[in-house]
């Protein structure tokens, strides 16, 4: 009874697990916030547009969608007659899309992309 029980809290223990892999999938578009904007460049391509917002602030327009197919994990059900049967989770697809403008600190135009720190993304 005892290797049972032990059993039946691995299978809750892994499927606790799942809310994890969720929440990598899921991330946000401020993560960028205090990284140079040649980082967003080289991850998700050029912008769509760029615009100087005030002498030390230049905007860059960015519009990504990704997706990512999250799931599968393994689980297990017990039946004290037949044992143990491992399952998997479904398979769900995530599709993220993140649009907005990212506010650079940029006091001149002859500073490289690599020195111009994000400070505010915008919707």
């Amino acid at each position: 009874m005892r290797p049972i029980l032990a059993l039946v809290a691995t299978a809750f223990g892994v499927g606790g697990c799942t809310t994890a892999s969720y929440e990598a999938a899921e991330m946000s578009c401020s993560e960028y916030i205090g990284k140079p904007v040649s980082s967003r460049i080289a991850a998700y391509g050029p912008p769509t547009s760029v615009y100087r917002i005030n002498p030390s602030q230049v905007g860059y327009v960015f519009k990504t969608k990704t997706t990512a197919y999250v799931g599968g994990e393994p689980f297990y059900t017990v039946n004290y007659l037949t044992g143990a049967d491992k399952h998997h989770a479904p398979v769900r697809k995530i599709t993220r899309v993140c649009q907005g403008t990212y506010v650079v600190h940029a006091p001149m135009d002859a500073l490289p992309l690599s020195e111009r720190v994000i400070v505010e993304v915008l919707p």
